[in-house]
């Protein structure tokens, strides 16, 4: 698949964001949608998708063993990206308990202002360092499912074990997310959710899934009317995830988007070094080609919304959060043709 081949089919899956784009500013549809379409996508279609993914391949051995692989290599790479950001940013970071008091005075995302210098400073200290915080989520964690599942649908549509790979990729996500991810956010043990890591839409998916996929169950063991409605349901997945993406487009102050270098960072580092990392690490080893693509190609995807959620969780910095997925989503309508010229 060429560059240009590649390139039309992610512009093609980016004009689907183009209907949630239009509603939104012709205010056909409130903000608030936004809550609504994301959870039908997270609790309804996304697992069904990847319940057919794994009743539309066989088991063996092989597939077993590379399903660990992804596990294992995913949950590594975004915590070595992680960690590395960290180091590179952590002493730029802002003092928590600081930015709270600011934040609960109306200084920070409030309409409190102050003459004072000392204190101004400090206000641009923490804002910056709150920024930084969600610049090392913005690195490490990637959109896999709201823009991942999408984009191996479109490259790979007879891919099914592709789709396998990234339910187990979300999965490794979502343990990041909730326990250092938090962490980071909030500088606060108290807030690591191994409960949210583990309960959530993706990991009982597996537990649904797996014992299927090692019992041999496929889909033509199901009667075809359960199949038809999975299928309608899975099919669901890459509009909904697109419409989406065009109404967050939508609400994004776009000054903003363009002129904070930190959104630059992330993006380029989510985007292109994490996934060429990735495969420079694999290139020794003899694997399954869709497997090493999948791990490449998921590792590159845009930041991650799961980054926006914990910051409007934890009242962390929701405009970096924001800004960086929807600039690293612009920049993988280049990076991920590039990307597909390594195989």
């Amino acid at each position: 698949m060429n560059f240009s081949t590649t390139a039309l089919s992610v512009l093609l899956l980016i004009a689907m964001a183009v209907p949630g784009f239009l509603l939104v500013k012709t205010r056909m549809l409130p903000e608030k949608a936004i809550t609504y379409l994301s959870v039908l996508l997270l609790y309804v279609s996304q697992p069904f998708l990847s319940i057919r993914s794994f009743l539309e391949v066989s088991y063996t051995p092989q597939l077993a063993i590379n399903l660990a692989i992804m596990f294992a290599v995913s949950l590594a790479g975004q915590a070595l990206v992680f960690f590395v950001m960290w180091l590179i940013l952590r002493r730029r970071f802002d003092d928590t308990e600081l930015s709270a008091a600011l934040i609960r005075d109306g200084f920070i995302g409030g309409d409190a202002c102050s003459n004072e210098p000392a204190l101004n400073d400090a206000i641009r200290r923490s804002v910056a360092g709150r920024a930084n915080r969600a610049t090392v989520l913005a690195s490490a964690f990637g959109n896999v499912g709201f823009f991942g599942v999408p984009v191996l649908q479109f490259l790979f549509p007879d891919a099914h074990e592709a789709i396998a790979y990234s339910a187990v990729f979300i999965v490794t996500l979502n343990l990041m997310g909730w326990t250092v991810g938090s962490y980071l956010l909030t500088g606060d043990k108290r807030h690591v959710s191994l409960r949210r890591a583990l309960v959530n839409p993706q990991t009982v998916t597996l537990v649904i899934s797996l014992p299927l996929f090692f019992a041999g169950v496929s889909a033509g063991d199901l009667p075809d009317t359960l199949n038809t409605i999975i299928g309608y349901l899975a099919d669901m997945t890459a509009p909904l995830c697109m419409i989406i993406l065009g109404m967050r487009f939508a609400l994004a102050p776009m000054v903003q988007l363009f002129t904070d270098f930190r959104v630059y960072v992330s993006s380029v580092v989510k985007t292109l070094i994490f996934p060429l990392a990735v495969y420079l690490v694999l290139l020794p080893f003899e694997m399954d080609e869709m497997l090493r693509v999948s791990l490449v190609l998921l590792s590159g995807m845009p930041a991650a919304t799961i980054n926006l959620n914990l910051a409007e969780l934890y009242g962390a910095d929701c405009k970096t959060a924001a800004n960086s997925i929807l600039m690293s989503t612009l920049l993988s309508i280049i990076t991920i043709p590039v990307l597909m010229l390594l195989f």
